[in-house]
């Protein structure tokens, strides 16, 4: 996909989705100062391009039980794409799993994750982590805090 620069109205409308995705329509078009349906034809043109790929609900993690978030940093040797395809695919299938990251540098792979409780966490990265093939040495972090953008401004 290339980069394509939003105009001003695609930047106001991805941002107005960006803040609330359940917006109706007509409030979207008067938001933005467009007709309903010039603001419909946009929004549709801005999902086929793939800037908006998708609408969802963000959720508390305490309210689901997931009191508690880690990361892992996971070393991988020898690091083929087979290996890495592999481990990613097991990672991305845990339940606990918030996000997958292959990254450069020291570390290989970080897993963002969700769980219970320090007991939790142990037994995932020791039972589904550490002895997967693949894995050499992982480093857990607890997250104490979090903080997501949850509007993105585009690259003018």
């Amino acid at each position: 996909m290339t980069f394509q620069p939003l105009t001003r109205a695609e930047r106001q409308i991805v941002h107005e989705l960006q803040s609330d995705g359940r917006t109706t329509k007509r409030a979207l078009a008067e938001a933005v100062g467009l007709a309903p349906s010039t603001t419909l034809d946009k929004v549709r043109d801005l999902e086929d391009r793939g800037v908006i790929t998708g609408y969802h609900a963000d959720v508390d993690l305490a309210a689901l039980g997931r009191n508690m978030q880690a990361f892992v940093a996971i070393k991988v040797r020898p690091k083929t794409q087979k290996i890495v395809d592999a481990l990613v695919d097991r990672l991305w299938n845990l339940p606990e799993t918030l996000g997958v990251f292959i990254v450069s540098g020291d570390d290989d792979i970080l897993v963002h994750l969700g769980v219970k409780d320090t007991e939790s966490l142990r037994s995932l990265v020791l039972d589904n982590i550490a002895n997967a093939e693949g894995v050499v040495d992982e480093t857990t972090s607890l997250i104490f805090d979090y903080h997501r953008k949850s509007v993105v401004a585009p690259v003018e």
